[in-house]
């Protein structure tokens, strides 16, 4: 990063880190009492300009802004045969049908390419998920009384460094992810088909939703060893509901595609990364390893066998979790935990891996009502914005590789070892000791 960019990030991630301490400690003391509806839909209406200024103003990753425009115009022109043979296209089908309605929404109104208008719609979908995220947990907050004002709750994840860039500056579209994991999460209890439903969508936007599988598989699991009533129901239901929306969302794409065509680009996907790790400040990053091959040994082993060990240790630790703790927070931390326990320890990692945390351990709090968590929230809100603004920095200089010995890698990826440290440490004492 540049000196400018430097002093910027310094003053949004300083302010940021006070903010959430203010709502952590000194927040539940202030008066909360009158109505703050009003509030809410003007803090929304002021972060959603703040993003459409900042997405109409800045390039983003160009990478991504180039083939999502491609990908738009394609999916317009006829989407059944969007995965034409030959075509290049890593995602999913479900952010596809966006793509589409940006592409004919371009055509419509006779949007130039290279202008910020039709750089704003790109990127708007995205912004749009992160705020009805916001309006989310303002709602979850009155609903679980929690210590911290809803309003306060709600600017924490509006005014998010790390959201902000995600969205509105690098374009991606990591926050409409998380919107259906949140729910996901939200409705598993409360909803196996609503929760079936948002966990297919979540899968179909991005292949990084399998992270979380281990979690209805634990929850039901639970359910049908403890005997719960309509426990196999619910899993049937949930499965059903799951199984029916994806073969539907994928069914206009399969035309003369060959048989187990949908498997195959998640495969293809999943295996398209073979390093260590790819600029995600993490544990392998602090080795020296970025773009490192996975095969590459280091200690013995290659980095691909680390991997795939902590990942084994990662479900048998949440497994443990599931099946021994008795606080109902326990099935909010699984996420999170899996999220960062996957991000920090396992190959294959980009730079934007973690974003869905940062709203789990929002979740976490509201459910768990101890305000250390929100701790956590703020260190890996600053780790993804340091490292997704690292990235993107370097990208405008056309770099695309952090240097595995960059000193700001170094830091945040120290960084966010200690906070799955302390994350793994919080889990024990509160599920297990």
């Amino acid at each position: 990063m540049t000196g400018i960019q430097w002093g910027i990030s310094a003053v949004f991630c300083g302010l940021f880190l006070l903010g959430t301490w203010v709502a952590a400690y000194c927040a539940p003391r202030l008066a909360a009492g009158r109505d703050t509806n009003c509030l809410l839909w003007f803090l929304m209406a002021t972060a959603v300009l703040v993003r459409v200024v900042l997405a109409a103003t800045t390039r983003g990753y160009q990478t991504d802004i180039v083939t999502f425009s491609a990908w738009a115009v394609h999916a317009a022109d006829g989407l059944t045969s969007f995965y034409a043979p030959g075509y290049f296209a890593d995602y999913p089908p479900g952010y596809i049908y966006v793509l589409w309605l940006v592409g004919k929404l371009r055509s419509a109104l006779d949007l130039p390419f290279d202008g910020p208008y039709f750089l704003t719609l790109l990127k708007f979908p995205a912004i749009l998920a992160d705020t009805i995220t916001v309006w989310l947990f303002y709602r979850l907050a009155q609903r679980q009384e929690s210590a911290v004002p809803p309003l306060v709750l709600a600017a924490l994840y509006a005014f998010n460094p790390a959201v902000i860039l995600d969205s509105s500056i690098w374009g991606q579209v990591d926050g409409v992810l998380t919107l259906f994991i949140l729910l996901g999460v939200f409705f598993l209890e409360l909803s196996p088909a609503v929760s079936g439903a948002c966990c297919a969508v979540a899968l179909l936007i991005k292949p990084q939703a399998l992270i979380f599988a281990p979690l209805p598989m634990l929850f039901f699991a639970l359910g049908i060893a403890r005997r719960q009533r309509h426990a196999w129901s619910d899993l049937l239901v949930y499965t059903g509901t799951a199984t029916l929306l994806f073969s539907l969302a994928c069914l206009p794409f399969a035309g003369t595609q060959p048989p187990g065509w949908i498997l195959s680009k998640y495969g293809a996907t999943l295996a398209s990364y073979p390093y260590a790790t790819l600029n995600a400040f993490n544990l392998f990053a602090l080795t020296g390893a970025n773009l490192a091959p996975a095969d590459q040994p280091f200690l013995v082993l290659s980095y691909a066998t680390w991997s795939n060990l902590f990942i084994v240790l990662t479900v048998f630790f949440t497994a443990l979790v599931a099946l021994r703790g008795r606080e109902s927070d326990r099935f909010w931390y699984l996420p999170l935990f899996l999220n960062a326990s996957v991000f920090v320890l396992a190959a294959k990692m980009h730079e934007r891996y973690l974003f869905p945390a940062l709203a789990l351990a929002l979740g976490l709090y509201l459910a768990s009502k101890d305000r250390r968590v929100l701790l956590v929230f703020a260190g890996f809100s600053v780790t993804q914005y340091l490292n997704a603004q690292q990235v993107l920095a370097l990208s405008h200089r056309a770099i695309y590789a952090v240097p595995p010995h960059d000193p700001l890698l170094l830091a945040v990826s120290l960084a966010n070892v200690l906070c799955w440290l302390w994350l793994a440490w919080f889990g024990f004492r509160r599920y297990l000791a």
